[in-house]
């Protein structure tokens, strides 16, 4: 009598239901993040993680408040709808024009707390403006 082999490996269905089973809650990843945040040294680890996890990217997006610009980029648009808790931003080394920038920023619906312009030559009024 043969005995029939019994596959111990689950489906692929099965394997992704238990993996959404042990997802950690947000709570829980914001203290991760708070960890690795809190040291320069372990600041490299968080890219991994977000590369790895697309659950941790989208925590750690919503707990990136300040942002330093130093050149002139297209994908400002983008980075403002990713990290959409912007308070704060480190323009203090921007050198092209600041009242185009102010401008773009305009247009998204943050909660600026923070403005460094120390560095600027001019007083951009038309983006403050905006």
């Amino acid at each position: 009598m043969k005995k029939q082999r019994t596959n111990s490996l689950k489906s692929s269905s099965q394997q992704l239901n238990y993996s959404s089973d042990l997802d950690l809650p947000d709570d829980c990843w914001e203290r991760v993040f708070r960890l690795l945040k809190d040291d320069d040294h372990r600041k490299r680890y968080m890219k991994s993680l977000s590369v790895a996890s697309k659950h941790f990217l989208s925590v750690t997006n919503s707990y990136k408040f300040s942002l330093t610009i130093w050149h002139s980029t297209r994908y400002l648009p983008r980075l403002l709808q990713r990290f959409t808790n912007l308070t704060s931003f480190d323009l203090s080394f921007y050198y092209f024009n600041l009242d185009a920038l102010l401008t773009q920023i305009s247009c998204f619906p943050l909660k600026l707390t923070s403005l460094n312009i120390s560095n600027q030559l001019n007083l951009p009024a038309n983006g403050l403006r905006a």
